[in-house]
């Protein structure tokens, strides 16, 4: 079985205790013999502790809490991408009273939200660690008040009742009658996406949304920027043959959920000789993904013909 490591930091990769090499984001593959079991340690290059879990040579039913797994055929990417920090004492970011709540962001080996509430329950959630830089301030939407949290990149929003309502990825956001976001995805074709949610004082519904793509995409590429076209629900039709063009809204059935695009790996070329193709990932759960690859046939960059490939 072939196995791809990748890091969301530079950490040096061990394998039952020899050292292999450096990974970050660009996949290092190595063989591992089914039925096998292999000590992986990752050591980072900063001042986080290293992520070590034992890997099996057989498809897993769940991933460490520092990876995730990504199954493709009969090979596995892992992608180690949580890491705690060595200095596990608790320190507050930042902290808010909110209509008898206390709101309190604090840091204690990862980012976390602790919501006191006026109730006395206590809500704890671990959030992004691109929430280490966030400020709060108190708003309204919809008429109801709410405390903000928000980073570069990241929002989350609190309750009356000191619950987290709202928590995603968004690179602006408006209050007002609804709440509004802007997400900047990380495409081909540089996808842009709007989204209104109303919002009942307990939770956020999703309203309205469109995605729109601000750049051109090479030639090169145009079979990867359709399949994220489709994903983030932007409009694929551009990226079809006049005959494939008005089946544009079937896609989605025939596609499935697919919740990323990723480029596929070197051994995929190898084996199958595809050059336009792409694989998709879809959740299956407790941190495991399955990834189905499709090719694409083009004439004049443009999708003629879609096709699963087996792998």
């Amino acid at each position: 079985m072939t196995v791809y490591f990748t890091s969301c930091v530079p950490a040096a990769l061990r394998l039952n205790g020899a050292y292999v090499g450096v990974i970050d984001g660009f996949a290092r593959r190595v063989e591992v013999a089914a039925g096998d079991r292999v000590f992986v340690e990752a050591v980072p290059s900063d001042d986080r502790l290293p992520a070590n879990f034992m890997l099996r040579g057989v498809p897993p039913t769940s991933a460490p809490d520092s990876a995730d797994m990504f199954l493709m055929g009969g090979d596995m990417l892992v992608a180690i991408n949580r890491y705690m920090h060595k200095d596990t004492s608790l320190s507050a970011l930042c902290q808010a009273r909110f209509l008898g709540n206390l709101v309190t962001l604090y840091r204690q080996g990862g980012v976390k939200l602790c919501c006191e509430r006026a109730d006395g329950g206590v809500e704890l959630t671990d959030l992004d660690e691109g929430f280490a830089s966030a400020a709060m301030s108190e708003g309204e939407v919809g008429g109801y008040p709410v405390l903000c949290i928000y980073a570069k990149g990241r929002l989350a929003i609190v309750s009356t009742e000191g619950r987290l309502a709202f928590s995603n990825a968004v690179n602006s956001y408006s209050l007002g009658d609804m709440l509004g976001v802007t997400i900047k995805f990380l495409t081909c074709a540089g996808a842009v996406g709007e989204c209104s949610y109303s919002y009942d004082g307990k939770t956020f519904c999703l309203v309205s949304s469109r995605t729109v793509e601000t750049r051109p995409v090479p030639e090169s590429v145009r079979h990867f920027a359709f399949f994220e076209s489709v994903l983030t629900r932007a409009d694929p039709s551009k990226y079809l043959s006049k005959e494939l063009k008005g089946r544009a809204g079937e896609l989605g059935g025939y596609l499935g959920d697919f919740v990323d695009v990723i480029v596929p790996p070197q051994k995929f070329y190898e084996v199958t000789g595809e050059k336009r193709a792409a694989g998709l990932v879809y959740g299956q759960g407790h941190g495991v993904h399955d990834v189905r690859f499709f090719a694409t046939d083009m004439a004049g960059g443009l999708v003629e013909n879609i096709r699963e490939v087996e792998y």
